[in-house]
């Protein structure tokens, strides 16, 4: 009995060693609960109830935030098919109201600054009633900034589809437009023509149209929108961004547009360039943009991911 009674205190006082390291120290006694469960790794039986349907799993994208989203897009193109067809029709049916080049109705005119400034300069005389009609352009210029360029210029929705335009700027972009605005208008002085207004997009686009409707020439049309394009590829250059001289100065003429201001918000953007990509003059929000070049096509606010880009009517900063 003896013998029997040491044997069982040397198998129990390993327990109660443990036991008592077990009370005073609390992370052992989750060890010892642990390793009494069933390993994660090892397999679990399922009946069919257990599993949930495929049809029932919700597979819709994450929610905007923000708001509704306002069809920029869709509004730019009915805005602009719905000039190109005032235009037609005017020529169609001789109402004499004119192209995106010079519109006008009545003593009203309204003509393109660049256009403008090539006769003056090919003629090298002033025209007093040209002259006004440009000074209208200026003014609707600093009202709606580049305003033209996103809604009304149909060049936008042909050029800028290069497989590989660079993803940026010029990096002294405004530098570069007054260079490009300044050859265009010495050009015309030199050569006695308004060389610019032969070829300008804007103008073979309406001409095409107008030819193609009232069974005139619209060949010529084609073939320089095919050689605007081509240039596109060689140069990786968005035509619309970096090369069109109306742009040019349309956007020098834009520093002075206070009006229709899209800035971020600083309480909700977390800068994440979506609004660079985004844009069609690749502008970083982000940061402190040049606003100038902004053509009021508001596809940064429809492409910020938590609703951070907003519109104020009003804004004297510069």
């Amino acid at each position: 009995m003896a013998g029997s009674a040491r044997t069982l205190t040397k198998r129990v006082a390993p327990v109660a060693a443990h036991a008592s390291s077990s009370a005073r120290n609390p992370m052992s006694k989750a060890r010892v609960a642990s390793s009494a469960e069933p390993s994660r790794f090892e397999p679990v039986e399922m009946n069919d109830a257990d599993l949930i349907p495929v049809e029932t799993l919700d597979r819709s994208k994450p929610k905007r935030r923000g708001g509704t989203r306002i069809p920029w897009r869709t509004i730019q193109i009915a805005t602009m098919l719905g000039a190109l067809i005032l235009i037609v029709a005017s020529a169609r049916w001789e109402w004499n109201w004119g192209t995106f080049s010079s519109f006008g109705w009545g003593p009203f005119q309204i003509a393109c600054p660049l256009g403008v400034a090539q006769v003056i300069a090919a003629t090298q005389e002033f025209i007093p009633a040209l002259a006004l009609a440009g000074l209208a352009g200026v003014l609707v210029t600093i009202i709606f900034g580049r305003a033209f360029c996103g809604w009304i210029c149909p060049g936008r929705w042909i050029f800028n589809c290069a497989p590989r335009t660079a993803p940026k700027p010029w990096a002294a972009r405004p530098w570069i437009q007054t260079g490009i605005v300044a050859g265009v208008i010495g050009l015309s002085w030199v050569c006695h023509n308004p060389l610019f207004c032969v070829i300008c997009p804007v103008g073979g686009i309406c001409r095409g149209a107008i030819g193609l409707n009232t069974g005139g020439n619209w060949l010529s049309s084609v073939g320089w929108l095919g050689a605007i394009i081509g240039m596109e590829w060689l140069s990786r250059r968005s035509w619309c961004r970096d090369l069109c001289p109306v742009g040019a100065l349309l956007s020098r003429i834009s520093v002075l547009n206070p009006f229709l201001k899209v800035r971020a918000n600083p309480e909700k953007c977390h800068p994440c360039l979506v609004c660079m990509k985004k844009c069609p003059e690749g502008i970083n929000l982000s940061k402190n943009p040049d606003l100038a070049t902004c053509t009021k096509c508001f596809a940064c606010q429809s492409a910020c991911p938590r609703g951070g880009v907003e519109i104020t009517f009003w804004n004297h900063a510069k």
